[in-house]
């Protein structure tokens, strides 16, 4: 089908221009693409659409285009399904615009759904609510019931009450003209009572004076005791600090004396036993000096006998003497040497 030219011009968009260079054209013309596009123009798509402007300049010019579409779209779309007899438009705007109106009337009918989908949830709720309320309130009956029952057998032990009560203040009246006599006597023994209480209130004042002049004394002697224990306990602090300071000087004497006595007593061991080694060297050598001294006496035996004597003792001794002579010789020397490395 063949566009046709409509029947009456459509109003022109005014030049006016819009905060940040949006005019009302520009809202117009993406106004037209998003509805030939088949979407509904809103604030933030026709944003979208220029990339530029503010919500509070394009809102007018959207409210302006909205109000001029049905004069821009009067008598457009002849012969297309879905469009008045009479009205003439462009086969493309004809389809955005009933695509648009079917859009709205589905918007339009979930809208409708979903309000009454919470009208219906709110006389559920309230349906429920009187449901409660009617339950409670049979509650209540039932719990009014039983406070006017209690209520009333209340009542009858009030009048029962009453008349014990009235025969009880009939005695009680008796009794009262009984204990005004007694409280007489009694007044007259408190005015006795109180006497004796003031005068053992003022022996007490008398004695807590001396309690107290006593408590004073005590305290201050007790104060003397403390400074006095605590200058002897400062003494004995000192004296402890030099008793220990004397005990480590004598631990390191005692020390140095267990030394100096190891010492001692290694060196002893020593002496002994060299005075042993010594005195088997004087054993020895008293031994050789004897062996010499006899040595002696027969040379001198021998040489104060005659020649021939001598000779014939000197051819006389057998080898072995001669080899014990000069062996008690060299032992004697060897010792000698011995005890003096020593």
């Amino acid at each position: 089908m063949t566009s046709q030219t409509p029947k009456s011009a459509a109003p022109a968009p005014s030049p006016r221009q819009g905060g940040r260079g949006i005019s009302e054209h520009d809202v117009w013309t993406a106004a037209d693409t998003l509805l030939m596009a088949g979407q509904r123009p809103t604030i933030e798509r026709i944003r979208q659409q220029l990339g530029r402007g503010s919500p509070n300049t394009v809102s007018p010019y959207l409210d302006a285009w909205f109000a001029g579409l049905g004069a821009r779209l009067k008598g457009v779309g002849d012969g297309i399904a879905g469009v008045p007899e009479g009205v003439d438009m462009p086969v493309p705007v004809a389809h955005a615009a009933m695509n648009l109106w079917t859009l709205a009337l589905e918007e339009g009918r979930a809208a409708l759904a979903e309000e009454a989908a919470a009208k219906r949830a709110v006389l559920d709720a309230r349906a429920s609510e009187l449901a409660a309320d009617r339950e409670a309130l049979e509650q209540a009956r039932a719990v009014l019931n039983e406070r006017v029952t209690a209520a009333e057998t209340a009542a009858s032990d009030a009048r029962q009450a009453r008349d014990e009560a009235q025969a009880q203040a009939r005695r009680a009246e008796a009794l009262l003209i009984d204990a005004q006599a007694d409280a007489v006597a009694s007044r007259q023994a408190l005015f006795a009572a109180r006497d004796a209480a003031q005068a053992l209130q003022d022996e007490h004042a008398s004695h807590r004076a001396s309690w107290d002049a006593e408590r004073a004394r005590l305290v201050e002697r007790a104060d003397a005791n403390e400074r006095r224990l605590m200058l002897e306990l400062d003494t004995a602090r000192e004296s402890i600090k030099a008793l220990q300071q004397e005990r480590k000087q004598t631990q390191r004497q005692v020390q140095e004396a267990e030394t100096a006595i190891a010492t001692l007593t290694e060196a002893q061991h020593e002496l002994r036993s060299a005075k042993a080694l010594q005195d088997a060297v004087i054993a020895r050598l008293r031994e050789q000096v004897r062996t010499q001294e006899a040595l002696a006496a027969t040379y001198q035996s021998m040489l104060a006998a005659p020649p021939a004597l001598a000779a014939a003792t000197g051819r006389g001794l057998a080898p072995g003497a001669k080899r014990r002579v000069s062996g008690a010789v060299t032992p004697s020397a060897s010792a000698l040497r011995r005890s003096r490395r020593a």
